[in-house]
């Protein structure tokens, strides 16, 4: 149920802050349910106390805080949770969580105020409540978080829901599953009712989504396991053999044209180059496949899910071996901003800094990793008043602000409507960025003449 979801397949392999977000909370909700059940308290104790943190420091109090409301709510609905050892030990977990968790934040208050404004005001508070969304970005709306239960965890969101509708009594009273339904659905009711909302808000849920989700799984007609097992072998079998046949077009110059139809995402300039290794891992991984029936469980319910992840971590793995350096190609930044860098160099200085105008969370690490600028976000697309430097990421090249200049443009191979723009204030430096984007040389008269930027 938890690696079906195409959610979690899409986003675990993300380099982000909801990687660790997930792990955390799987801790978390590991160490509370041991607090719960009364079983090992010092060691669910530490888990609770490290999945704390760990949420806490990786994006910020929602996690956390929904974490410690189930902790007050289970005394409500579980009688073996009205004890004094119960509360001790949560004291204890919440005691050592905070030696852990303040340190940071208080240090960050006091070296950068302005920061830990945006962290806890803005980025959690005011996308709850909706006063720095239009800052930050992310406005939800009512059907995005239901399409999410329903389609990015799925299937564990939908069979999660309907297991806990068709068992709210035997859920509340019950040990077993009072922890993940009660997070469950307050994160989802919470979400529902914030100002922001993504689909990958829902990633932190999606392990206790499967949980229950298997308790309406093991439950269906056994009809239902045979022909989903028929259906998920023939699924991605075809798959498998398309993204075969994919791979050899890409290699074949008489033949590649065959691809247009994925010149959309995949850009046809780009040539594959044959490597055996790549050959042989990818046959192995669908030599796994093949070998499926010999390797899957006899219980009809467990072997039709994992003959689905099966599918899905195939198809996966081929497209990520196979395909892998087209892919980097198309979604890279890094020749981009490696042009930025040098046609930086020798004009920014290190005492200048760069406004930055709807530039991504994807873009702007990449801004500081690769062309070392740290870039001060502004929400209007105007000269800035403390920079003498401008970047933004828009459609087109829009004439620059008043009192600035074009500088520099670039954009990843064949995605020109994302256009990354560098405007600079007129009069900073004697460079044209243009004469450096552009340098020639050249023999005159047996000398090498260079030209001059």
């Amino acid at each position: 149920m938890y690696a079906s979801a195409p959610g979690l397949v899409r986003h675990s392999h993300d380099m982000f802050t909801d990687t660790s977000l997930m792990a955390g909370t799987t801790i978390g909700l590991y160490g509370l349910l041991g607090l719960i059940k009364n079983e090992k308290t010092a060691y669910s104790c530490l888990w609770l106390t490290m999945g704390t943190a760990v949420t806490l420091l990786s994006k910020g109090v929602f996690i956390p805080g929904l974490l410690w409301i189930c902790l007050i709510l289970a005394p409500v609905f579980l009688k073996q949770c009205r004890t004094k050892q119960y509360w001790l030990s949560a004291l204890l977990s919440g005691i050592i969580a905070l030696v852990f968790i303040l340190p940071w934040p208080v240090m960050l208050f006091i070296e950068h105020p302005d920061l830990f404004k945006i962290w806890l005001w803005d980025n959690n508070i005011g996308r709850f409540f909706g006063f720095s969304v239009e800052d930050l970005g992310a406005r939800g709306n009512p059907t995005m978080i239901p399409e999410a239960v329903l389609l990015f965890a799925l299937p564990a969101g939908i069979l999660a829901f309907i297991f806990i509708l068709m068992n709210p009594i035997k859920i509340l009273s019950d040990e077993h599953y009072f922890l993940c339904a009660a997070f469950v659905v307050l994160g989802v009711v919470l979400l529902q009712i914030s100002a922001s909302g993504r689909a990958l808000y829902l990633l932190p849920f999606i392990a206790p989504m499967a949980i229950l989700a298997t308790e309406s799984f093991i439950k269906l007609p056994k009809i239902i396991y045979k022909y989903f097992t028929i259906f998920s072998s023939l699924f991605w079998s075809g798959i498998i053999i398309f993204l075969w046949i994919c791979y050899f077009l890409s290699l074949s110059t008489d033949y590649k044209h065959w691809l247009m139809p994925f010149s959309r995402w995949l850009p046809m300039s780009y040539q594959m180059n044959f490597s055996g290794l790549i050959v042989a891992i990818a046959a192995l991984i669908t030599a796994i496949w093949i070998a499926k029936s010999w390797l899957l469980a006899k219980s009809p319910a467990l072997r039709a899910a994992q003959n689905w992840v099966l599918g899905i971590a195939t198809v996966w793995g081929l497209v990520f071996t196979l395909f892998v350096g087209w892919i980097d190609y198309t979604k890279g930044y890094k020749e981009t901003f490696l042009d930025l860098k040098q046609t930086l160099a020798g004009v920014y200085q290190d005492h200048h800094c760069m406004a930055s105008y709807n530039i991504g969370e994807s873009e702007a690490p990449m801004l500081y990793y690769f062309a070392h600028v740290l870039h001060q976000q502004q929400n209007t697309f105007e000269a800035p008043e403390k920079c003498d430097w401008l970047i933004i990421l828009s459609e087109e090249i829009a004439p620059a602000p008043e009192g600035m200049e074009l500088f520099w443009h670039g954009h990843r191979a064949h995605r020109d409507r994302e256009n990354l723009v560098v405007y600079k204030k007129i009069g900073l430096g004697d460079k044209s960025s243009f004469n450096r984007k552009h340098e020639m040389s050249g023999r005159l008269n047996g000398h090498c003449l260079m030209c001059l930027y």
